[in-house]
């Protein structure tokens, strides 16, 4: 009898275990979701984790894993491993019909695009005999934008450097662009005589407007690290440097394009019909707005320092074919100076002008000396 009893529960183990082999993972979710589209490069970020038995057979243990690059790290480390990636598992225990949902915060500690494409479930039969995992796919993803850096000496450079270009090209006045009040002269039209203040101050005053011409700035980044010893940190801030002048010049109503002779580090997602990866390098040609901001932004996050980018001084033999970037305000960022020297005075010519930044490490030094129409503004960085 108690052979037959035996015999039972192994055959009732052996059909239990063979039915939930089939059936474990069925109508079970798992999805990821940023809360945030982008963060900065020293913020946190918080995503949840959603898990989610939508069959009345209950998983008393269902083991969550997933990866992520190691630019973000979980604020709570349990269950956490840092080694290529930012390995996570969580452990869940779920009835029939439920839903759990966790909420982790992660510190983005540097620049970049983080996405998580896959999660590996396990779980194991009811009494840990055998063990079962499958691959679920899963999209979310997150933008770590570049740090916030002061380019306050930059865009007074800037200003100088448009003001000498502006005065030559003013064309006709913005009738919805007021400027300021001045005295009449005989040469203003009656139109523009301001009556109030003509009232107020006893004699004619008139109204001035901003000029037509939209100010135009092309910056060019270099994200060419030569050399056995990396320099990251130079890298690094030469990228925060031009997300910060694009942020404050698209603020000012400027039009703001770029090139870097780096590579996308997923060319597929780039818009190619207006910063399509060509050859090595990215160009996103000058626009205004919000639109713009986030477009070079989003570039900015994904382009990599380790990725084989062309050699400056190529990237500006290329450029001297875009014609619409003529009568555009020239802002070079780029720490290779001595390599660089030639190609920037060569693009640049004896007729326009520029600024160069030229990010530097404290024991390196910087050296060189600035052409009379290259105004340069030598930033010092702290070496990681």
């Amino acid at each position: 009898m108690i052979s037959v009893l035996f015999l039972g529960f192994i055959l009732l183990l052996f059909l239990w275990n063979l039915f939930f082999a089939h059936t474990w993972n069925k109508k079970v979710v798992v999805s990821f979701a940023f809360l945030q589209q982008f963060v900065y490069a020293g913020e946190q970020a918080q995503m949840t984790e959603c898990v989610e038995n939508g069959k009345k057979l209950p998983l008393p243990v269902l083991e969550v894993a997933f990866h992520i690059d190691k630019g973000l790290s979980f604020l709570d480390c349990e269950n956490t491993n840092v080694s290529d990636y930012t390995y996570k598992r969580d452990i869940f225990a779920l009835l029939g019909k439920q839903r759990i949902t966790r909420k982790l915060t992660l510190h983005c500690m540097k620049r970049g695009y983080y996405s998580i494409k896959e999660a590996d479930l396990t779980t194991f039969t009811l009494l840990h005999e055998r063990r079962y995992s499958a691959a679920y796919p899963a999209q979310a993803e997150v933008y770590v934008y570049a740090r916030r850096t002061d380019v306050s000496d930059i865009l007074s450079a800037c200003e100088r450097l448009m003001g000498n270009v502006q005065c030559a090209k003013r064309l006709f006045e913005d009738p919805f662009a007021f400027a300021s009040i001045r005295e009449y002269t005989i040469t203003d039209p009656m139109k523009a005589i301001n009556w109030k203040a003509s009232a107020k101050t006893g004699a004619l005053m008139v109204n001035t407007w901003e000029s037509t011409l939209t100010e135009k700035v092309m910056i060019y980044l270099d994200m060419e690290d030569r050399g056995i010893l990396k320099q990251e940190s130079l890298i690094e801030e030469s990228v925060s440097i031009a997300a910060s002048l694009t942020q404050r010049m698209t603020g000012r109503g400027m039009e703001v394009g770029i090139c870097v002779n780096a590579a996308d580090r997923n060319p597929a997602d780039a818009r190619k019909e207006e910063a399509g990866p060509s050859a090595g390098h990215i160009f996103i040609p000058p626009a205004g707005g919000r639109r713009q901001l986030a477009l070079i932004e989003r570039m900015l996050a994904k382009c990599r320092a380790d990725a084989q980018v062309q050699p400056f001084g190529v990237l500006l033999q290329e450029m001297t074919e875009a014609s619409e970037i003529d009568d555009a305000v020239m802002i070079f960022i780029s720490k290779n100076a001595a390599e660089n020297m030639t190609a920037i005075d060569t693009y640049v010519g004896k007729e326009r002008h520029a600024v160069w930044v030229i990010p530097y490490c404290k024991s390196g030094g910087c050296e060189i000396a600035g052409k009379e129409n290259i105004h340069l503004v030598k930033r010092e960085v702290e070496q990681i």
